[in-house]
C-alpha cells in the first residue's frame, strides 16, 4: 500500500486542514520527526558537558598558548583534580541512595593530616600507615551510616556535624599546623611518577572510577541503590533493605576519602588541615553538574569524572591568564548552581 494522505477526524471537525502523511507501516512521519528530534535533543544532552570541557580546553589553548596548550600543563591538571575526582565519587555514592555526606571534605584532610602524622612525624611504615588511614575513613562511613539510619537522622545536618568533629580532630592531631618532611622516596614517588606520560593519580582515579562504575551501573547492589535513592518507600515495599543500602554506601564513601586522603599526601609530600575546606564544594558541584550528562537527571560516575575536569581545567585556565584569587570560589558556586538548576529539570523531564 502506497503512501496516503489521511484527515484526522478531529481536524476535520475543528477545521484544521493541514494533513499528515501515513507511511507504509502505518506511522505518521510526524511522529517519526518529532522521535528524530527527541533523540537529536537528548544525545545533545548526554554529552554536551563534554563539548564543554573541549570548548574550555580549545579556548584558553588560544588565549594562553603558551602555558595552557602544554604537556606538561595537561599533566598538572590530571593530577591535581584526582583527589577532587575521587571525594566527587565519595560523594555520589551516598547521593545515588538519596542522601548527603558533607563530612566528605573533612574526611580527606583528616586522612591526609593522620597519613602525615604516622609517616612523617612518627616514622611509621607507609603501607601500615595506609592501612590505618583507610580503616580509620571506612569506621567515619560507618558511624555516618548508623546515624542516619538507626537513628533516622537528617544526612545533611548530620554528616555536617560529624564533618565539623573530624575538622577539629585533624586540627587537633596537626596542632592546626601544616606537616611537611621526609618520606620514603617510593612512597611520594606513588603520587608524583607516571606511566607513559599519564601521572599515576589520575590513573587511581580512572581505576576508581571504573570499579565504581561497574558496582553502581552493573550490579544488582547499584540497581537497589538507585532505586532507594528515588523511593525509599517503595523499594523496601519491594523487598530491598533500603537502610544497609544507605549504610553501605556511606561506608564506600569514608573508604574513598581515606584513599584520596593517601594519594593526596603521597603528591604533595605533606598535608594541611584545611585542605578539607577547599575540596567539599568542588566535590558537590562536580557531582551535580555530571548530573547533567550521559544520564540526565541521575548522578553517575562518568559525568562526575569529567565535570570534576570541566571545573579543573576553567580554574586553572583562569588561574593562568592572572584571575583574581576569588574567581575559584565564584566559579565552584556558579557551577555548582548551574549543575543544580539543570539537574533538577532533567530529573524531572525524566520521572514525568
Amino acid at each position: 500500500m502506497g503512501y496516503q494522505l489521511i484527515q484526522q477526524e478531529q481536524a476535520t471537525k475543528t477545521g484544521v486542514t493541514a494533513p499528515s502523511v501515513v507511511t507504509p507501516g502505518g506511522a505518521p512521519a510526524t511522529v517519526s520527526r518529532g522521535r528524530g528530534r527527541d533523540i537529536f535533543t537528548d544525545s545533545v544532552s548526554k554529552f554536551a558537558l563534554v563539548g564543554v570541557l573541549v570548548l574550555l580546553w580549545i579556548v584558553f589553548s588560544v588565549v594562553n598558548p603558551a602555558v595552557f596548550a602544554t604537556v606538561a600543563n595537561l599533566q598538572t591538571i590530571l593530577s591535581v583534580q584526582a583527589t577532587t575526582g575521587l571525594v566527587a565519587l565519595a560523594v555520589v555514592v551516598p547521593m545515588v541512595a538519596g542522601h548527603f555526606d558533607l563530612s566528605t571534605g573533612f574526611q580527606l584532610g583528616l586522612a591526609q593530616s593522620l597519613g602525615a602524622v604516622l609517616v612523617i612525624k612518627n616514622g611509621w611504615p607507609p603501607l601500615l600507615a595506609i592501612v590505618v588511614v583507610i580503616a580509620v575513613g571506612i569506621v567515619i562511613g560507618i558511624i555516618n551510616g548508623q546515624l542516619v539510619t538507626r537513628l533516622g537522622l537528617p544526612s545533611f545536618t548530620t554528616t555536617l556535624g560529624t564533618g565539623m568533629l573530624v575538622l577539629g580532630l585533624t586540627e587537633l592531631l596537626t596542632n592546626n599546623q601544616v606537616i611537611t618532611g621526609p618520606a620514603p622516596a617510593w612512597f611520594l614517588d606513588l603520587g608524583r611518577e607516571r606511566v607513559a606520560g599519564v601521572p599515576l593519580p589520575f590513573l587511581y582515579l580512572f581505576v576508581a572510577a571504573v570499579l565504581l562504575f561497574i558496582l553502581l551501573e552493573l550490579t544488582v547492589w547499584g540497581r537497589r541503590s538507585y532505586a532507594v535513592g528515588a523511593n525509599p518507600i517503595a523499594a523496601k515495599l519491594s523487598g530491598i533493605n533500603a537502610d544497609r543500602q544507605v549504610r553501605q554506601s556511606f561506608t564506600i564513601a569514608g573508604f574513598l576519602c581515606a584513599v584520596a586522603g593517601c594519594i593526596s599526601l603521597m603528591s604533595l609530600g605533606g598535608s594541611s588541615p584545611v585542605i578539607g575546606l577547599g575540596s567539599l564544594l568542588p566535590a558537590f558541584a562536580a557531582a551535580f553538574l555530571g548530573a547533567t550528562a550521559f544520564r540526565p537527571g541521575r548522578y553517575n560516575v562518568a559525568g562526575t569524572v569529567v565535570a570534576v575536569y570541566v571545573i579543573g581545567v576553567g580554574i586553572t585556565g583562569l588561574n593562568q591568564l592572572g584571575a583574581a584569587v576569588f574567581i575559584q570560589d565564584v566559579f565552584n558556586g556558579a557551577a555548582l548552581l548551574v549543575a543544580v538548576i539543570i539537574s533538577t529539570v532533567a530529573r524531572r523531564r525524566r520521572t514525568a
